[in-house]
């Protein structure tokens, strides 16, 4: 489970309820149904000009499984499966095919699956690989793009929201007390642009650079496999290997991953 995403959630929570609690006598005048239909269902009509309805379902599902699911991208571990390859193979042609299945990275999987079929020029399966990893890539950017987007939205309606506000109350202005519904009309009328203000800094656009840096980590994991499979295919030596692909990772990333090994070769 993404822990951070699920305290980042729990922080923007708190933090906005302690600031509405604190900003008024009585957080009810936070709760206008107009504002709300405005902004949510401006943005809602918005969002469904601008992309189909299956683009939302599939984002949903990315959503689930990158930051409430058990997605993580984590190099060491494609890193180890693909030095153990290497290690397998010098020693066994087919130990490919029988470890395809056990691998945790799915591109891996993907990629030693297509290899043990046979028939394919190895120039061609870099083709292949390359583009494949080149789809997920342009994929996950489309779901960026969907959310920034949609960041866009709210903001503007909510000053919708605000300026259709200030008109009901200078409609007002000429009847009686009206000096004494200025000040809470102004209030509900400023609450869409709270409501716009918020849905975009605190929904939308976190989401969009989640799933911006979750892309960029996966488009290096690929990278790995694509390259770890070509040594692999030369039959280089697994210390070769490893070298290799540690090139990839930053130093306190391939300290973390010498630690590992060391604990594994210790126990």
């Amino acid at each position: 489970m993404n822990f951070s995403t699920i305290f980042g959630v729990i922080a923007a929570l708190a933090v906005m309820v302690t600031a509405v609690m604190s900003s008024s006598k009585s957080a009810m005048i936070f709760l206008d149904p107009h504002g709300i239909l405005i902004v949510i269902g401006g943005t809602a009509a918005a969002g469904l000009m601008c992309f189909p309805l299956r683009s939302y379902v599939r984002v949903g599902g990315v959503i689930m499984n990158k930051f409430l699911g058990s997605y993580a991208t984590r190099h060491d571990i494609v890193i180890g499966e693909i030095v153990d390859l290497a290690r397998g193979i010098r020693e066994n042609p087919d130990y490919l095919k029988a470890k395809a299945k056990a691998l945790k990275t799915p591109f891996l999987a993907d990629a030693v699956q297509l290899i043990t079929l046979g028939g394919i020029p190895e120039e061609a399966l870099d083709e292949i690989l390359i583009k494949r990893a080149t789809t997920h890539t342009k994929r996950y950017e489309y779901d960026v793009g969907v959310f920034k987007t949609l960041a866009k939205f709210p903001p503007a309606f909510g000053l919708l929201g605000t300026t259709l506000g200030m008109i009901a109350l200078l409609q007002q202005l000429g009847s009686k007390d009206a000096q004494k519904l200025l000040g809470p009309a102004m209030a509900i009328g400023l609450v869409a642009t709270f409501y716009g203000l918020t849905l975009a800094n605190l929904v939308f656009i976190p989401i969009s650079e989640n799933l911006a840096v979750i892309n960029r980590e996966d488009e290096t994991l690929r990278t790995i496999v694509i390259d770890g499979l070509r040594l692999v295919r030369r039959r280089e030596h697994p210390k070769v290997v490893e070298e290799h692909l540690k090139s990839y990772l930053l130093p306190h990333e391939r300290a973390r991953l010498n630690a590992m090994n060391k604990k594994k070769q210790a126990s």
